[in-house]
């Protein structure tokens, strides 16, 4: 979407298991633990890490619960699941058919090349314009999480587990199973950025490190059994308004809709700015004119970007793609 970049935001991410923690490799195994954590090869060895694209989905998933939470008068975001043939074989209604199910049907998005993508980021419920669907990349981008300490490049242990018999509450026989697991306290770090940004988009983001901090978010297996409890940490981030932005003062940001103005294409609303009292650090970098936020210029931006993250969905038009096929 926009063959220009207008604004950036960039940050190092910190992921801290505070219990034990397993995102699952998918391959089973001959010997030793039934479930094994994914691993990678780095600097020579084999290390444990958490992949990006895991990461992006508990961001998004939990996005789209708060999204489905504070707006209950209509539905405004997709389920990425549901597909037209899935809703018509099952009897389901069309109004939560995902985006890119929808734009993929040729007969749905114009044919001149040039407005394909504009109409799609328009149509795109809130979920979708931030993560992306299959019809187009999104606005974010999550590298993997490696360990912060690499002294100890598999910081793991093994747990066991067994199944539970329904009749009488006691460990049914033959279903003891073997996890291995990443230790508690095990630090993670990776880089996020955003690109191209509504305000609210980065409100989004920002809302869901500080729910991840007050332990309302847990990643990867094994949540019922008491796993993947983390923390977040997040000391500095770092936007970028790029190219000439006459008339920009440095204590305001600019989301999308601000630089693309009255025009319509995209769905934007032009007021797409937010005012700040903390200056941040800035400086002119290139075509780049960065501003650092940490301290307490950091903690009014990740107010004032959730507060407009909340005050558009309110007011984000419903999802009606499907229902209009």
């Amino acid at each position: 979407m926009l063959k220009r970049l207008v604004n950036e935001a960039r940050f190092k991410l910190t992921i801290t298991a505070k219990g034990p923690l397993l995102v699952k490799s998918g391959h089973p195994t001959l010997i030793g633990p039934d479930m094994t954590p994914v691993l990678t090869y780095r600097n020579g060895e084999s290390q444990v890490y958490l992949p990006g694209s895991s990461l992006k989905g508990v961001f998004r998933s939990h996005v789209e619960k708060v999204i489905r939470t504070v707006r209950q008068g209509g539905v405004i975001v997709c389920d990425p699941f549901l597909t037209k043939k899935k809703a018509e074989e099952n009897h389901l209604p069309l109004h939560e058919q995902n985006c890119g199910d929808w734009f993929n049907q040729a007969e749905n998005v114009p044919k001149n090349l040039m407005t394909q993508e504009e109409f799609a980021y328009n149509k795109s419920c809130p979920a979708c314009r931030l993560f992306g669907s299959t019809f187009f990349i999104g606005r974010v981008n999550i590298g993997d999480a490696y360990l912060v300490d690499e002294s100890d490049p598999r910081p793991t242990e093994t747990r066991d587990g067994v199944g539970i018999d329904r009749l009488t509450g006691g460990a049914a026989d033959k279903a003891k199973f073997d996890l291995e697991v990443v230790s508690s306290e095990t630090a993670f770090a990776c880089e996020v950025l955003l690109r191209n940004f509504e305000c609210w988009q980065l409100g989004a983001l920002l809302l869901v490190l500080q729910d991840m901090n007050d332990g309302l978010v847990f990643v990867g297996s094994g949540k019922s059994r008491g796993l993947g409890a983390v923390k977040a940490g997040m000391n500095e981030i770092t936007l970028a308004h790029i190219g000439r932005n006459e008339g920009r003062a440095d204590k305001a940001i600019w989301g999308l809709g601000k630089f693309l103005g009255d025009d319509s294409r995209y769905g934007t609303w032009p007021d797409d700015l937010l005012q700040i009292e903390q200056a941040p650090v800035s400086i002119n970098r290139g075509v780049r004119q960065l501003q650092t936020f940490s301290g307490a210029a950091l903690t009014e931006l990740q107010e004032k970007t959730i507060d407009a993250f909340l005050q558009r969905m309110t007011s984000y038009p419903l999802h009606n793609v499907g229902a209009s096929a």
